[in-house]
């Protein structure tokens, strides 16, 4: 009986250790959510986790990208266009808790059309982006989807 005490006892601490460590990492990204990534200077530590190539038939006109920050360990995705039409969404599986951009203007230094969403908390759980993109004529494309991260 008293053995079945402890053993439930070191459980409970032990417990509460995993939880106050997992809070720990996802806490300090939450405070992030629906923030801009580059005001906040996440982007400085971002990478591409996943990607995908967007196209209007057999033509690519762009690419969606789900972005991460290492630091901050949030994402946000951001679309790149050849034309000035396109979406970006990034969605985050846990909750479906989402964000999106819609309105692309001119990157010289991409050299592409493009807009990114603001950020959700990315830490311990998945998220993914989804966009579309038009060609310079203004043909859209359906919406395409980047694999979770």
């Amino acid at each position: 009986m008293q053995m079945s005490v402890v053993k439930k006892s070191l459980a409970v601490v032990t417990a509460s250790i995993a939880l106050a460590v997992g809070f720990s990492g996802s806490a300090g990204a939450a405070a992030y959510d629906n923030q801009d990534p580059i005001a906040s200077g996440c982007a400085n530590t971002a990478i591409t986790a996943r990607s995908t190539a967007i196209y209007v038939g057999s033509t690519r006109v762009g690419t969606i990208e789900l972005r991460y920050s290492t630091a901050c360990r949030t994402v946000w995705g951001r679309v790149l266009s050849t034309g000035p039409y396109g979406t970006a969404k990034v969605s985050r599986t846990s909750d479906w808790e989402w964000n999106d951009c819609a309105s692309l203007s001119w990157n010289s230094s991409l050299g592409q059309y493009t807009c990114y969403t603001a950020m959700l908390n990315d830490a311990g759980v998945e998220s993914y982006a989804m966009g579309s993109a038009s060609a310079s004529n203004g043909f859209n494309s359906d919406n395409f989807e980047t694999g979770r991260y």
